[in-house]
């Protein structure tokens, strides 16, 4: 009879999951990063209005340089203009933050806007968001200095969405 040597070593030990004996990494506590002063938020809310501006110039340029004067004659052309004049910075910050945390203002400066949890913005957060900041602007901007009062700097944008505003 044929005996393997294996068979005659004492077995070695097995630690399974959750085993109190196996060897565990300490836990690392993740801190959130700081939040965004009221000047870098404000800094970022300057260059969203600048970029849409001159998005809106160059748009309006470019709309008379194919249509002529029929962009300034006709009501239908105004009223479209109009339209798109309201709708474009709305869709443009909630596309923005829905879709990177971030408008271009917010990268310039490194911030970006994030759930409470840290997570990225949803779709809802964003258009949230949105409304928050159209209450701010018509309150004459007393939901934007919400931010500058608060430890936690955030806004009434914030509060409304669920949301803070990070520094990246």
């Amino acid at each position: 009879m044929i005996q393997c040597a294996m068979a005659d070593a004492p077995p070695e030990p097995f630690l399974a999951v959750g085993d109190p004996l196996a060897t565990t990494p300490t836990p690392v506590a993740i801190t959130a990063p700081p939040p965004a002063g009221f000047w870098r938020r404000a800094l970022a809310v300057g260059l969203d209005y600048l970029f849409i501006m001159v998005f809106l110039s160059v748009t309006d340029v470019t709309s008379r340089i194919i249509w002529g004067d029929a962009t300034v004659r006709t009501r239908v052309f105004r009223a479209a203009w109009i339209a798109f004049s309201f709708a474009f910075p709305v869709l443009y910050t909630v596309l923005f933050h829905w879709l990177w945390g971030q408008t271009m203002g917010k990268m310039v400066v490194g911030a970006r806007a994030v759930a409470l949890d840290g997570g990225p913005l949803s779709r809802r957060r964003a258009v949230l968001r949105a409304l928050g900041w159209a209450l701010s602007v018509l309150t004459f901007g007393l939901g934007f200095l919400v931010a500058a009062l608060r430890r936690d700097k955030r806004g009434l944008a914030d509060l409304v969405a669920g949301t803070r505003v990070e520094r990246v």
